[in-house]
């Protein structure tokens, strides 16, 4: 039997809103299928680690979106298969009407299906609250990027089934509908087989060329932080996440430094975007939203430790995490930042805390992580969502709006998409994004990524400086670079 033979052809769908789908049996590793198409402006992956307990809840990726959209400020940018449209306005607003379009005509009211893959850049806050714009936005990238998709490849990672589905989309209901989306299925299927013929081909190595710089010395960080602790005293917050972003000179392949990435350091929550003249490399280990049917939860992390050596130091590592009464009270106000943000859009006395504290480990830090969820108002769609908890509380402060205000002032440079979201929306409303932590671009033949850690009331400037490098070991150790940067 030869690699292609394995591979059924597309069923014919029962009736015109079927989505088209295939169980593939025995796939191909999912580096090597997504290599095929990772050169491709507009392919995107969500990508998990399978060995860990809280991860994406499946592995997708696509290539080829009928539809993208993005903004920048007020300014819209909407390409369907080619033809741009340019808007003005909230891009909440419009997005959430798009969706809204295709979800009338989804071919299916369940997850996995056919839906979008992009980011949310933390500057989109200004769609939602009053807040300054004092940071400079150096980089100038789009606030965010949304790919819709009606060919989309599923991996489960605990049990490795892979299952290609394709809805047809953006044509209406009908014969020529399921003519185009038996088509798309072909295409994904043959992939597949391309991907089986060609096996695995190793990454190239990334040349980076020092010096490593950050947008701010280590004097600047720690003036900074005195800044933050002098409005903690006076009692206008209670905590703020502070930052520095790294950028070094790169040339090479973008997804060839991903692979090297999660093969040295898989993330829970990992993503490789392409969007065109710049690449994005997630590889975050934090949950931001999952919803699925009426039920929401988010899983904020506050509190970090470095791996030990051995298996008892990790424990006695662990130990002090659960212990320090700083890291504790830190996530404290988190949790019930995101208990009061999920409140906004979720029956009344329905939010609760699932989990609380417990511990993840991953390959050179634990975390501590708590679980928030509730149930939804009927009615609320994913937009609502992001609008009632955006950005994220974990990587904020509290309280947050004033902690944002704190933020713009200390940190030199805007964010971007650092702390924002990437994941995964449905047309049937199901939606999953992280939290755009230990997060890379590639633009401009540099790249660029940001670390930070909140501050409370007893923190030490030092202690909180060494979290951020600890955090960006990571990226460090795949680049080769950032060795003794800032000590």
């Amino acid at each position: 039997m030869t690699p292609s033979s394995s591979i059924p052809a597309p069923r014919v769908p029962h009736h015109s809103f079927d989505l088209l789908t295939e169980e593939v049996p025995n796939p191909p590793v999912l580096t090597d299928l997504f290599g095929l198409v990772a050169a491709r402006p507009g392919s995107s992956l969500l990508d998990a680690d399978p060995w860990a307990v809280n991860r994406w809840r499946a592995t997708c990726f696509g290539y080829d979106p009928f539809l993208t959209f993005s903004a920048k400020g007020q300014e819209i940018t909407i390409s369907l298969q080619g033809e741009l449209r340019r808007l003005t306005g909230d891009p909440f607003r419009h997005l959430q009407t798009l969706l809204q379009q295709f979800g009338d005509t989804a071919p299916i009211r369940e997850f996995p299906g056919a839906g979008a893959i992009g980011y949310f850049g933390y500057d989109l806050r200004h769609h939602l609250e009053t807040v300054p714009a004092v940071a400079v936005d150096d980089l100038g990238l789009p606030d965010c990027v949304i790919h819709f998709y009606d060919l989309l490849f599923w991996f489960e990672p605990g049990t490795g089934q892979l299952l290609v589905t394709s809805s047809g989309l953006p044509l209406p209901p009908g014969a020529e509908r399921e003519q185009r989306a038996r088509k798309r299925l072909q295409e994904g299927l043959d992939l597949i087989r391309r991907a089986r013929l060609a096996g695995s081909v190793p990454p190239e190595l990334p040349h980076t060329e020092a010096p490593l710089e950050s947008n701010m010395s280590k004097t600047h960080y720690f003036k900074a932080l005195e800044a933050v602790l002098e409005y903690i005293a006076a009692g206008d917050i209670y905590q703020a996440n502070i930052s520095q972003r790294f950028a070094a000179y790169f040339s090479g392949d973008p997804w060839a430094l991903y692979r090297r990435l999660r093969s040295r350091f898989p993330a829970s929550f990992g993503a490789y975007l392409h969007c065109g003249p710049f690449q994005v490399l997630s590889n975050s280990p934090e949950r931001f939203l999952l919803v699925e049917g009426n039920r929401i939860s988010t899983c904020p992390i506050k509190g970090t430790r470095p791996r030990g050596m051995t298996v008892e130091e990790d424990a006695r590592i662990i130990g002090q995490l659960r212990r320090d009464p700083k890291e504790r009270a830190e996530h404290v106000m988190i949790v019930d930042l995101e208990r009061n943000d999920l409140g906004r859009i979720c029956q009344v006395g329905s939010v609760h805390v699932e989990q609380f504290e417990t511990i993840e480990t991953y390959h050179t830090l634990h975390h501590m992580v708590s679980t928030v969820a509730g149930i939804l108002e009927e009615g609320t769609d994913p937009i609502d969502c992001l609008r009632a908890t955006f950005p994220g509380g974990s990587i904020t402060g509290a309280p947050k709006i004033r902690a944002m205000e704190v933020i713009d002032e200390v940190e030199p440079t805007a964010r971007g998409l650092y702390t924002g979201a990437i994941g995964f929306i449905g047309f049937s409303g199901a939606m999953e994004l992280n939290i755009a932590i230990r997060t890379a671009i590639v633009t401009g033949g540099r790249i660029y990524f940001q670390t930070g850690g909140g501050i409370v009331a007893d923190s030490s400037p030092a202690r909180e400086y060494e979290e951020t490098l600890l955090k960006a070991e990571t990226f460090f150790r795949t680049l080769g670079v950032g060795a003794g940067f800032g000590r």
